[in-house]
């Protein structure tokens, strides 16, 4: 599975939070249609998008109430480079190695609710 990372650079629109008339914008990368990975204050982290549908603004894209990850803190490198790397690696790993080297281990974490389990 050489196949190579294809990422787009992007901005995402998020908000409101407390003041419905404020939004930030964030620039990034996309990976996909619809994954966004950008940089706030050094932390790494990754939310689910929706494309803004204007032929004038053809990067826009929109928070997609995902939640959103933290992947990594103190990244000082450039995001291509970071999450190219990032998605090659993840890339390499099956599921059950990732929960057990990733997930298991991450530090000052509380309990992580997943429901694994399609058919109960």
């Amino acid at each position: 599975m050489n196949e190579s990372v294809k990422l787009k650079r992007a901005t995402m629109v998020y908000g409101p939070d407390d003041d419905p008339h404020m939004y930030e914008l964030f620039e990034g990368v996309l990976y996909g249609r619809s994954y966004f990975f950008y940089l706030e204050k050094g932390i790494l982290c990754l939310r689910h998008v929706r494309k803004v549908e204007q032929e004038d603004h053809p990067h826009l894209y929109v928070d997609g109430e995902s939640g959103g990850l933290q992947l990594a803190k103190n990244v000082q490198r450039e995001i291509m480079e970071v999450v190219t790397e990032l998605i090659e690696r993840l890339r390499r790993k099956d599921g059950l190695t990732f929960l057990l080297d990733e997930l298991l281990w991450l530090h000052d974490r509380s309990h992580i609710e997943l429901d694994l389990i399609k058919t109960k």
